[in-house]
């Protein structure tokens, strides 16, 4: 399945870091990822734990909000 994604993203010529809405949404998922594994595994405490888990919520509209503006910068896009 991800030499699919890796084969389509190739053919339609929207390479990571070639464009940089691209390069915010890859960069915002990896935030995403590491902060949900804080938040359900890795926090130490249950402030950190809590932290994370709010910043993880706060990342996936961010995450949705750059695929539809298409700009890293998406709030002033969107209004």
């Amino acid at each position: 399945m991800e030499y699919l994604l890796v084969a389509l993203a190739w053919q339609s010529r929207q390479y990571p870091f070639a464009q940089s809405w691209l390069t915010a949404k890859v960069l915002a998922l990896l935030a995403y990822i590491v902060l949900g594994t804080v938040a359900l595994k890795r926090g130490r405490t249950k402030t950190v734990r809590v932290i994370a888990f709010a910043a993880a919520l706060a990342a996936a509209p961010y995450i949705v909000a750059i695929a539809l503006a298409r700009n890293p910068l998406p709030i002033p896009s969107l209004l």
